[in-house]
Parts: C-alpha cells; sequence; structure tokens
C-alpha cells in the first residue's frame, strides 16, 4: 500500500465514529511509521494522517488519554529523529478539539496549557507552522463553554477580545469566523449571569459589524442568532433582567425572519417557545404568541419534536389540545414538518 491508500483507510475510520476505530486508526499510523523508520520515505506521515487519528479516537471512552499520547509520542520521535515531523497547528488543534469535545472535568484547563504551549514554541523557535490560528482560539473557546466551571464565559470574551487584537494588528491568522463568536454566545448561554441575554446580542452585534467591516468568516448564521435565543430563554434575575432577556429574543427573532442572508429552523422557532415559557407568565398574551409562533412554523415546514415539546412547556392546555387536533390529520402533520 501507498501513503495514499494508508491515509484513506485512516480517514475512514476518523469518520466512522464506531467503537474501536481510534485504535484501528492508531496501528495504520505504527504501520506507516515503521515503515518509513525502514527508510520507505514515501510513507511519511503528514498532519492530516495525525490529525484523522486523533479525530478518530474523538468518539471512544478516554479519548483524551489516547490523543495526548499521539501528540506526546510524536514529540519524541521528532526530537530524537529530525526525519519526524514536530506537531504543528492542525495536530495540537485536533487534540484541543478532543478535549473540547470531551467534557471532561479539567479540559478548559488543559485547553489553555495547551494553547500556552504553542506560543511557547513559536516565540522561542519562530517556527509558523505551530502558530495559534482561528481555530485554536475557538477550540479553546468551546471548551471553557463546555466546561460550566465559574468565569468561563468572562474567559471566553477576553479571548475574542485578544482575538479581534490580533486582526488588526495584522494577524490575518487569529481572525474571528462565525464559529469563534458562535462559541462565545455559547459559553454565555451556559453561564449564570444574569446580563448574558445582553451580552450575548452584543457579541452577535460585533460579528455583524465584522462580517460588514469585510471579514467574510464573520457572516453570521442562523446558528448563532439560535445561540443568543437560547442565552435569552435561560436568563436567570430580576423583573428587569427578565424583561430585557425577554425584549432582545423579540429583536433577534423578528431579525431571523426578515434577513435577507438566514431563514429559521426548527430550533429557532423551538427556542423561541421556550423564551415564551420561561420568560411571560401564563396568560392570554402568551398563548397569543405562542400560537402565532406555532403556526408561522407549520407554515415553513419546520414543526419538529423540538418544536412540539417546547410548545407543550409554554401554551395552555386549552390551545395545546387545539392544536395537537390539528396536527392529528396526518396530511396537515406532514405538511408542518415537510422541510425538516
Amino acid at each position: 500500500p501507498d501513503a495514499i491508500s494508508y491515509n484513506t483507510a485512516i480517514l475512514a475510520y476518523a469518520n466512522n465514529r464506531s467503537k474501536g476505530a481510534g485504535k484501528v486508526a492508531r496501528s495504520i499510523l505504527r504501520r506507516m511509521e515503521e515503515r518509513y523508520k525502514n527508510g520507505d520515505h514515501t510513507l511519511a506521515p503528514t498532519s492530516q494522517t495525525y490529525t484523522a487519528v486523533i479525530k478518530a479516537f474523538n468518539w471512544e471512552r478516554e479519548s483524551t488519554r489516547h490523543a495526548e499520547e499521539i501528540v506526546a509520542d510524536l514529540k519524541k520521535k521528532s526530537n530524537a529523529d529530525v526525519a519526524f515531523m514536530r506537531p504543528d497547528t492542525a495536530i495540537y488543534n485536533a487534540l484541543l478539539n478532543c478535549w473540547a469535545k470531551s467534557g471532561s472535568r479539567g479540559a478548559a484547563q488543559r485547553a489553555e496549557e495547551i494553547l500556552n504551549e504553542m506560543w511557547k514554541v513559536y516565540s522561542e523557535t519562530g517556527d509558523e507552522s505551530a502558530k495559534p490560528n482561528s481555530r485554536t482560539y475557538t477550540a479553546l473557546i468551546d471548551a471553557l463553554a463546555k466546561s460550566g466551571e465559574k468565569g468561563s464565559s468572562e474567559r471566553a470574551l477576553e479571548i475574542l477580545d485578544m482575538m479581534d487584537k490580533l486582526y488588526e494588528g495584522g494577524d490575518v491568522h487569529a481572525r474571528p469566523t462565525v464559529y469563534t463568536y458562535t462559541a462565545v454566545i455559547n459559553s454565555l448561554a451556559r453561564s449564570i449571569l444574569s446580563d448574558k441575554a445582553v451580552k450575548a446580542v452584543s457579541v452577535l452585534q460585533r460579528m455583524e459589524e465584522q462580517y460588514r467591516g469585510g471579514n467574510d468568516a464573520a457572516r453570521p448564521n442562523v446558528i448563532a442568532y439560535n445561540a443568543v435565543l437560547n442565552s435569552c430563554a435561560y436568563t436567570v434575575g430580576d423583573a428587569e433582567a427578565i424583561e430585557t432577556a425577554f425584549k432582545i429574543a423579540c429583536l433577534v427573532f423578528d431579525e431571523v425572519r426578515s434577513s435577507g442572508y438566514v431563514r429559521p429552523t426548527h430550533v429557532t422557532y423551538g427556542t423561541f417557545l421556550s423564551v415564551c415559557a420561561h420568560l411571560m407568565p401564563e396568560s392570554e398574551v402568551r398563548d397569543n404568541l405562542v400560537e402565532v409562533t406555532f403556526k408561522r412554523a407549520a407554515r415553513d415546514g419546520v414543526v419538529s419534536k423540538m418544536v412540539w415539546r417546547n410548545l407543550k412547556g409554554a401554551t395552555s392546555p386549552k390551545l395545546l389540545n387545539e392544536l395537537l387536533e390539528q396536527g392529528n390529520d396526518g396530511k396537515l402533520e406532514s405538511q408542518w414538518s415537510r422541510n425538516i
């Protein structure tokens, strides 16, 4: 087998998501490394090879331990034999993503350590191939968002500010993308800050300004808007905080519906129904808004299980029964969900 065959096989296991895929991918990598070490220089593992092997472990137990072992082993090999490549940005990013996806305790701290290591390698050697980039920072923010640790959202905002400064200073590789901004908004949504809705919409506005200013990678998508709605839906605090979050949710929901480049999805409608359930008292006014929202979702053909589930928590029993009776019509229900 040649290098293409080996890499294709590893990538297939990386995308497989089945139990044991990581171990098989790693065994293929070891065969490549052994043949390369024995003189077959056409089989030199590349950055893509190592990132694919790390990715193959993402869906397995102890994924981070395996990913750390792969990177540590590569460091050891490259120190002993210059023929082996050193971990580069893509490999470090794969390791960061593994930690972010793990949701394990200490993931955010370890992600910070990996970023610091990358900066240390770059500052000491000037090696551009190991320099942190937008994906590095975004993976760190993602790890912070999923950690649920106190201060995570504040740290996520600090990293975004740092990226903005680096980008404005000429570092194009630190350019914030829609994924970066959305990760920051997600970190706010998972926080217990009473003003998280205000901060989330502020991040959305920063993203919109970046896009209008020429950063095409910052073009907002519906996932970003949904993340802001989610921040609003789970706001806790005094009456003023709740009212502010509700107003923001209504403005963002209307913006999505009137936007020229995004369309509301079932998640948009489902999350706005959660906003109604959590931020509005039971009343005829809430029922009216819920009914209008549900009928818009039905008209758009995006009534999913999530929409039905959140409808039940947002409406009165009377209105719910009326809508359920309409939904019992098989043809009508099918039309309501035609775009799911």
